[in-house]
């Protein structure tokens, strides 16, 4: 990890968070509104995998990133690195299959609600 601002924002410990894509959408809404827009629409889902941060040797902005679980492997799919306030995106590249990976949306009347996608298949 690089952050040329790094001895003052990097903490010992981040999150690395599960983005999930909106595979289906549902609107109670009379008219009917296409609610994604046709983008793929990413959701910070509440999984998370805590790692430990240090410094690399003779490089004062950069950083390693460890778990404490020597059999952690970040499944292909989409995740946050989350620092404080702020999240950097990136993709694990593969064949998407975990389903953290894929949320359904409904927007109601009273609020927006989400489920877990209910197909198995690629995501």
């Amino acid at each position: 990890m690089f952050r040329r601002d790094a001895a003052n924002v990097i903490p010992e410990r981040v999150e690395v968070r599960v983005v999930a894509k909106i595979a289906r959408e549902f609107s109670t809404d009379a008219a009917g509104k296409n609610l994604g827009g046709g983008e793929d629409v990413g959701v910070i889902r509440n999984f998370a995998y805590p790692f430990r941060v240090s410094p690399i040797p003779g490089k004062p902005e950069m950083y390693e990133l460890h778990t404490g679980d020597s059999g952690l492997e970040l499944a292909p799919g989409h995740y946050v690195l989350s620092l404080g306030s702020q999240a950097y995106y990136f993709q694990v590249d593969g064949e998407i299959t975990d389903p953290r990976q894929c949320l359904e949306r409904v927007v109601a009347g009273n609020g927006t609600f989400y489920a877990p996608c209910k197909k198995a298949r690629t995501y």
